[in-house]
């Protein structure tokens, strides 16, 4: 498998922080435009040349605006093409009627992809393999003279009224494969997409192809998934042959297979499509025949059979030690509904799965079904816009030369063994922020919007919950809260702190109570590294337990590499604000170097005091 390095404006941002070159790699966010049925493009067939080249505009500038990275075009949705090929005739949802050509030459896919370059996005050709028509009897009858189906009928099953190919006859393998080389070929794609249209049901009509080509088999099932595997093997090779960098991947039904059919399945009871379609694709992941899988997963968090956090949580675990990309799939269609009483009431399901997403290091991306829907449902394209064009802002750094005061005391003093709580984690965050020119970034006397249902605009710490999920440097919990008032766990804090860091290496936990699969365990790994926190004696590091609000100022001066003056302040040269942190308490010097705002001289890492600053 080889990975594609995209160097595109919108898909990442180069950023000096903490005085390194770092690059900032956007997620995958994507929607599939379906030309099927005239859903989203073209909007009728038999549009006239420049009527298709404005709806595609219009489409690309909207995605652009939205955030998004990437457009998955459907090229050939039923064995027809938008694009001139030599196998598929013209696509009858262009142009009204199969085998017509558009006016004046006019080239769909070669305008797709132009465009979407121009905007600084990804096009991927979005194909159907398997599907001929789509349900209408006069469909059959209407197919193009020079369709390969009119040339090859003995290449097709009828299925409950639909006609497909026949994936056990090795020339259907090869006429898919042959048809994607002819895009790769002959267009600048960016990757080739399958949806999740292999076999179509148990009772294809296949006995004549197993009795020929099946005899290695006992099981006509084993036997189907191995012709789907066969395809999407040979396409993989044969695509990265024709373009080392062409990113292939599939979009397969979001159940593989559940628990109680196969052990390691998903903890689900819906339809399986390792038994319905014949689709194993995690094998096609274990194996590493695709470079990025995006199951179909259209259920809702909760949901009884095929909760979506389940099924999310196991494609995590099913990418983890391999190199393909996980992108969600997402079912922006249902959202909208108007009965208060649905699970798709307006787009409260859609925003819940996003943030369980943005919890979870394995989901690299999200695909959304449909472009339409951006449109037809009220307030979906506008929380989009505002997350994803979020995540394009450059991060903030942090200020590390002036040594200002940070943290504030409480009612009662210090409170020194008092927890840190989430608001007072992000207002800390929010005052060290600044720009790569190293000026200050939040001003507490903006507004800053913020998503998090439980933030009241009046509190004192709005605006920084705001700025910080803003950058990106804050989340939420899965039912929308912020929790402000919650005390901030150990692993929250070094997470909050290693994303000012960019991207951050994969390694190993030192920690025994830090498992690999640990939604923090990089951000944690990394802080140890730093240097920035320690573990306890007994070598455990205790990452959901609360973090006191020393132990936080110790973390957050190793990460500013501020080392205070321990000589000076144990001399008494320079004053406690605090009567209720005596001075032989063990983090004494740490609190005064995160509340008392001074000048220094620092000489390696050792730190000479000089003047106190009055005022900050």
């Amino acid at each position: 498998m080889r990975k594609r390095i995209l160097i595109v404006i919108a898909a990442l941002l180069v950023v000096a922080v903490g005085g390194k070159k770092q690059a900032k790699e956007l997620p995958f966010r994507a929607a599939w435009v379906s030309t099927v049925y005239n859903l989203d493009y073209p909007s009728k067939a038999a549009l006239d040349e420049q009527t298709l080249r404005a709806e595609a505009q219009q489409i690309i500038q909207n995605a652009k605006k939205m955030g998004l990275t990437a457009l998955i075009l459907q090229v050939r949705p039923c064995s027809d093409a938008f694009y001139p090929s030599a196998i598929f005739p013209w696509s009858r949802y262009l142009t009204g009627s199969q085998g017509t050509p558009p006016e004046n030459g006019f080239d769909p896919l070669a305008y797709w992809v132009q465009e979407t370059h121009a905007a600084g996005l990804e096009l991927h050709a979005w194909i159907n393999p398997y599907r001929i028509t789509t349900g209408k009897a006069a469909e059959w009858e209407n197919l193009a003279a020079e369709h390969p189906a009119r040339r090859n009928p003995d290449w097709t099953v009828e299925y409950q009224g639909n006609y497909y190919w026949n994936p056990g006859l090795p020339q259907v393998r090869q006429m898919v494969v042959d048809g994607t080389l002819e895009i790769v070929n002959r267009y600048d794609v960016d990757g080739i997409h399958l949806d999740d249209y292999f076999y179509p049901g148990q009772e294809f009509q296949d006995s004549e192809t197993y009795a020929a080509y099946g005899a290695a088999f006992d099981d006509l099932g084993d036997w189907r998934r191995e012709n789907v595997n066969q395809l999407i093997h040979a396409l993989d090779t044969e695509l990265h042959k024709a373009d080392p960098n062409i990113r292939f991947g599939v979009s397969p039904a979001g159940i593989w297979a559940n628990q109680d059919s196969i052990s390691i399945g998903s903890a689900t009871g819906g339809k399986q499509s390792y038994f319905a379609h014949y689709a194993d694709s995690r094998t096609w992941v274990k194996e590493g025949w695709v470079d990025y899988i995006c199951p179909q997963i259209y259920w809702q968090i909760g949901h009884a059979s095929a909760d979506y956090e389940i099924l999310a949580r196991w494609w995590a675990e099913t990418v983890q030690g391999t190199d393909v990309d996980l992108y969600i799939g997402m079912a922006d269609y249902q959202a909208g509904n108007n009965d208060p009483t649905s699970p798709w009431y307006g787009i409260e399901a859609l925003r819940r799965q996003h943030i369980l997403n943005e919890t979870l290091p394995e989901v690299k991306g999200e695909v959304h079904f449909r472009y339409g829907s951006f449109v037809e449902v009220s307030g979906l394209a506008a929380y989009y816009t505002k997350v994803y064009q979020m995540e394009m802002l450059p991060p903030p750094a942090l200020e590390r030369e002036k040594h200002m005061a940070y943290m504030q005391g409480m009612q009662n003093g210090f409170e020194p063994y008092g927890h840190l709580t989430r608001a007072q984690a992000a207002m800390i965050f929010a005052r060290l922020s600044v720009g790569q020119d190293g000026a200050a970034l939040f001003d507490e006397g903006k507004t800053y919007e913020t998503s998090f249902v439980d933030i009241d605009t009046t509190q004192w710490y709005a605006g920084a919950v705001g700025f910080m999920e803003q950058y990106g440097i804050i989340n939420g919990f899965q039912d929308g809260s912020f929790r402000p008032a919650e005390p901030v766990s150990r692993a929250q804090l070094v997470a909050m702190a290693t994303r000012f860091e960019g991207q951050l290496p994969s390694d190993s936990s030192r920690f025994p109570d830090v498992a690999e699969e640990y939604w923090a365990k990089d951000a944690i790994c990394y802080a140890a590294q730093q240097g920035w926190i320690s573990g306890y004696p007994e070598g455990t590091f205790l990452p959901e337990h609360p973090i006191t609000r020393t132990e936080a100022v110790k973390v957050i001066n190793r990460l500013l590499h501020r080392a205070p003056d321990v000589q000076a302040i144990q001399q008494g040269a320079f004053s406690m604000p605090f009567g209720d942190v005596p001075q032989n308490f063990w983090g004494y010097a740490e609190i005064m170097e995160a509340a008392v705002a001074h000048h220094y001289e620092k000489k390696g890492e050792a730190e000479t005091w000089t003047e106190i600053v009055q005022g900050t």
